[in-house]
């Protein structure tokens, strides 16, 4: 939890009152600092090096030709134990926002809005600061010998089974099979296109104007990494509306226009990040696995479909 009198005196510094509240997310509050600059305060799930290290991805990123913007931070510092950067201010709102009050037809074009915009990504080529094919320099692996993605990948699963085994037990039939299965898969290694993978594409982090245009992406961070374009493609539509909330079969609609775009062929590795993903992440919310979260990435693993294309 966030400290209430040292929150307070930050913003008294940089005389910042709650009308310039802009919105907050899992790990920050967000203040309008000026037209140009924002200035986030961090709660416990973030700390120092892990801005430190956003700091420098940022700046490495050449993102000439992007359609959108995306983060820049000018500064990181510890005040009164609190974590606080200065960031550059993306205009717009978030996609999420504006899609309950979206026609059934205004949400088709939107949807070819999302993909475009994830699409456009991929024009970021280079690795920039990212090492051994994840943004954070994560302990955990360092004793592991990372030559491939997929690598990265198949350790972090294995890192997440102890925690998440006496629940999947309970709740994934044939669960250990089902684990072996995708460690196989990938075991043979990964041997097609790279690009950066936001990790976390959802409409929550896509900024957008009053013109509809996307003006830009936020929140790169854990999931942030180096590989196969389609593992982010994947996330994005899966998280699309992830709990149905909108009632109108966006996911399925999104689907289509992902294959009809990209081509059948795709489904097959759309399934299987789909899985290798709610592996990962079943616990990131809730190490006791009691959450909505974990409950959605069962019925993931849960789903035939997707292991009956993998």
């Amino acid at each position: 939890m966030m400290n209430n009198d040292a929150r307070s005196a930050i913003l008294d510094r940089y005389n910042i009152t709650r009308s310039d509240f802009l919105g907050s997310g899992m790990e920050a509050e967000v203040y309008a600092l000026s037209d140009h600059k924002v200035l986030k305060v961090y709660n416990h799930m973030s700390d120092l090096n892990k801005q430190w290290s956003l700091k420098e991805f940022y700046a490495g990123i050449h993102s000439d030709g992007l359609s959108y913007e995306l983060p820049y931070i000018y500064d990181v510092f510890l005040e009164n134990g609190i974590v606080v950067t200065i960031e550059k201010r993306i205009e717009g709102s978030n996609m999420q926002s504006l899609l309950s009050d979206l026609s059934f037809n205004e949400q088709s074009t939107m949807l070819e809005i999302y993909l475009k915009a994830h699409l456009d990504l991929q024009q970021i080529k280079g690795k920039s600061t990212i090492k051994r094919f994840v943004l954070f320099d994560e302990p955990s692996l360092s004793p592991i010998k990372i030559d491939n993605w997929y690598d990265v990948l198949k350790e972090k699963i294995r890192q997440k089974q102890p925690g998440l085994k006496p629940y999947f037990k309970k709740d994934v039939p044939d669960y250990e099979a089902k684990v072996n299965d995708l460690m196989k898969i990938l075991s043979k290694g990964y041997k097609g296109e790279h690009s950066l993978i936001h990790g976390d594409f959802f409409p929550g982090n896509l900024l957008m104007n009053t013109n509809s245009q996307v003006t830009g992406l936020i929140d790169f961070g854990w999931m942030t990494m180096y590989g196969d374009p389609l593992f982010d493609i994947a996330i994005g539509w899966i998280c699309f509306d992830m709990y149905d909330e909108l009632n109108s079969n966006i996911r399925d609609r999104y689907l289509n226009i992902i294959l009809s775009t990209l081509g059948e062929g795709a489904r097959k590795d759309l399934y299987f990040y789909v899985l290798v993903y709610s592996f990962i992440t079943a616990n990131f919310y809730s190490e006791d696995c009691s959450d909505g979260h974990y409950r959605w990435c069962v019925e993931n693993i849960n789903n035939n479909t997707y292991w009956n294309a993998v």
